[in-house]
């Protein structure tokens, strides 16, 4: 689709990031997109210690005290959505509760919404950003956003795109296709491994040239360490970067897959990112 329809943006019961909300209800103002505020909330028995045995008595009352957290957080997820929204008059948003763990709620979601919203891992966080963004960038098939907490321009004036010929990297450039039209300025920026050149390139810039955008080919080299040479390709106001997410930074890397972790920590400007 050439235009964003609906927009997931995973909030716990304080909400997100100042920088993910703004870049949510932005892009949903900007496309006339339809805004989809998920809440995903542990059950009152999932949030039971564990024991061998429990009296029948004291798992009521801990069913009990769980069913009042329960309705706690999402009386804050409410409030925090309702504070959040009146900056943004003009978006339709729709605060979505689903209990349950959060990364099969935020998988199931993601998949039918055209992108979701996340903050970047920072050195301190909770597990719930953990699991969500996991959930999103490789269990939907969707694209994700990651934006860093420190950004406040629009996104996409310039959009760069680190290159590289596989099929994820493909993907994300598909998944880019709502910041790229109208765009003046395209960066595609090929990271030289172990001195191999990227054939894949030209042929990507060329197919990009054809939907008439201007390309700018920049081939960096790098030893063995494509993360910050990719990021130091990809500064500016207004930049997006767009890149494959690959392998699975928690359990096993694929070919470039030291990148996908060093972007989602390090990043300065908002990633698109496809796996």
């Amino acid at each position: 689709m050439s235009r964003l329809i609906k927009i997931l943006l995973p909030i716990n019961q304080r909400g997100t990031s100042e920088a993910c909300a703004a870049a949510a209800f932005r892009l949903a103002e900007r496309y006339g997109a339809s805004l989809e505020v998920l809440h995903p909330c542990p059950a009152p028995a999932d949030r039971l210690p564990y024991a061998t045995e429990l009296s029948p008595l004291y798992f009521e009352e801990l069913i009990d005290v769980g069913t009042k957290q329960v309705a706690l957080e999402k009386r804050k997820a409410e409030e925090w959505l309702a504070k959040t929204t009146r900056a943004f008059p003009k978006v339709h948003s729709e605060l979505v509760t689903i209990e349950g763990p959060v990364a099969p709620r935020v998988a199931t979601r993601a998949k039918v919404a055209d992108i979701s919203v996340l903050p970047r891992i920072e050195a301190k966080e909770e597990p719930f950003w953990a699991s969500a963004r996991d959930a999103a960038l490789f269990h939907s098939g969707r694209p994700v956003l990651v934006v860093p907490e420190a950004w406040n321009d629009p996104i996409g004036e310039t959009v760069v795109i680190a290159w590289k010929d596989t099929v994820e990297a493909v993907r994300a450039v598909v998944a880019a296709q709502p910041f790229l039209i109208g765009i003046k300025h395209v960066k595609l920026v090929s990271v030289m491994e172990h001195s191999k050149d990227e054939t894949g390139a030209a042929g990507m810039a060329d197919y990009l040239s054809k939907a008439d955008l201007r390309v700018e080919r920049v081939d960096l080299a790098a030893d063995g360490d494509a993360g910050p040479a990719v990021l130091e390709a990809a500064t500016g106001r207004g930049v997006l970067l767009v890149m494959g997410a690959y392998g699975h930074w928690r359990w096993r890397e694929w070919v470039f897959g030291g990148v996908t972790d060093y972007v989602l920590r390090n990043t300065g400007v908002p990633v698109l990112m496809m796996h």
